[in-house]
């Protein structure tokens, strides 16, 4: 079995593309994202809005900080990804497909989930990776 990794994504840094490029950095094709511990900011998140496929999305636009409360995902060499997916991740010029769902709790004890679109580590945030075959 291949070893649980550990990337530390520095504040302000952009969640997706640090863990493509570090999944690029060990030259592996494809990472099972097993969880991550830490906080987050201005993360935008998508969910079905209907039952067709491929699926449309919501967006969710959560603004400043919060904590991460589950974290999980994939990241793979885009030949691979599910063709439903590829209208809803838009290429974004990165050679991988990086798939995250993740749930965050922000002040007054609400919580957003979904696919993560985007975001940034606030503090810092400790993400879990282990290779995959592709």
């Amino acid at each position: 079995m291949n070893k649980v990794c550990e990337l530390l994504i520095e504040r302000g840094q952009d969640i997706r593309k640090a863990i493509g490029d570090y999944v690029l950095e060990q030259g592996w094709e494809a990472a099972y994202v097993s969880g991550a511990v830490g906080s987050v900011q201005d993360v935008c998140l998508t969910a079905p809005k209907c039952r067709e496929l491929p699926p449309q999305v919501n967006r969710t636009e959560v603004e400043g900080p919060g904590e991460i409360l589950a974290f999980t995902g994939e990241v793979m060499v885009k030949d691979k990804m599910d063709p439903n997916l590829k209208s809803v991740y838009k290429d974004d010029g990165h050679p991988l497909f990086i798939h995250i769902h993740a749930s965050l709790a922000v002040s007054g004890a609400h919580v957003y989930g979904g696919g993560l679109q985007e975001g940034k580590a606030f503090r810092l945030l400790k993400v879990y990776l282990q290779q995959v075959s592709a």
